[in-house]
């Protein structure tokens, strides 16, 4: 296995492990589906020599953190989480892998530059500058990145973040990662891609034939093609 696919290996476990152990985990159903969305929205590049990483962080990362953490009431979360969700937010990372594993990252300044993001009908999402930032996601952002520096130490203080246009004039959402769609995302020649929704934020399917589970965007049994169910909510 080469260096650059371990670091690679790497950056994804520490971001995943990162917002875990953040989050204050107490039930188990809350840390498995954390998970499940840190996985589905992080992508990372495979440019020989090079270390990438593209997070898309949508308000629905941040509900079930702040639910998983059991600190604050669950009205109150959903308070903050539409005080956030007329944005989208990018975490993006790109290194250089010099000898012995050494990274040299661009600047935010340069990934500026080459990062874009288009909608599911291939219409670019516009930046939003910082001087016009909600003051809800300038708050999140101030919280997320001393967090993130502190735990990741080089890797965190190199995380580039990038706010995007969440709503259109309509007020509905430019990318709701919970209906079909597509996001696209474009860091200079390498594009990183989103088929939505998101099967972490939808009930569990399962299959009336064998009995398996299949995450929520799921719509047939990929062992024997049959249409799946919503999976019956256990009685606590």
């Amino acid at each position: 296995m080469s260096t650059v696919t371990k670091l690679r290996g790497f950056v994804a476990l520490v971001l995943g492990l990162t917002v875990v152990t953040c989050s204050s985990l107490v039930a188990q159903n809350y840390s498995s589906n954390l998970h499940e969305i840190v996985r589905e929205t992080q992508k990372q590049g495979v440019r020989p020599g090079r270390i990438t990483l593209v997070w898309w962080v949508p308000p629905e990362f941040w509900r079930a953190a702040l639910l998983a953490g059991r600190t604050i009431p669950a009205d109150k979360v959903e308070e903050m989480v539409a005080s956030i969700s007329d944005v989208n937010v990018f975490i993006v990372a790109d290194a250089k892998v010099g000898a012995f594993g050494s990274l040299t990252f661009e600047p935010q300044s340069e990934l500026e530059k080459r990062l874009t993001v288009t909608d599911g009908s291939g219409k670019p999402v516009a930046t939003i500058a910082e001087a016009k930032q909600p003051l809800a996601t300038k708050n999140m952002l101030a919280m997320m990145k001393p967090l993130l520096s502190n735990m990741l130490g080089e890797l965190g203080k190199n995380l580039s973040f990038f706010v995007f246009e969440g709503k259109n004039k309509d007020e509905t959402r430019r990318i709701d990662p919970t209906k079909p769609g597509m996001l696209t995302a474009k860091l200079s020649e390498e594009e990183f891609r989103w088929r939505l929704p998101l099967g972490s934020l939808l009930p569990p399917k399962v299959c009336p034939k064998c009995g398996e589970t299949f995450p929520g965007n799921y719509g047939f049994c990929p062992f024997d093609e049959t249409p799946l169910k919503d999976k019956p909510v256990q009685a606590k």
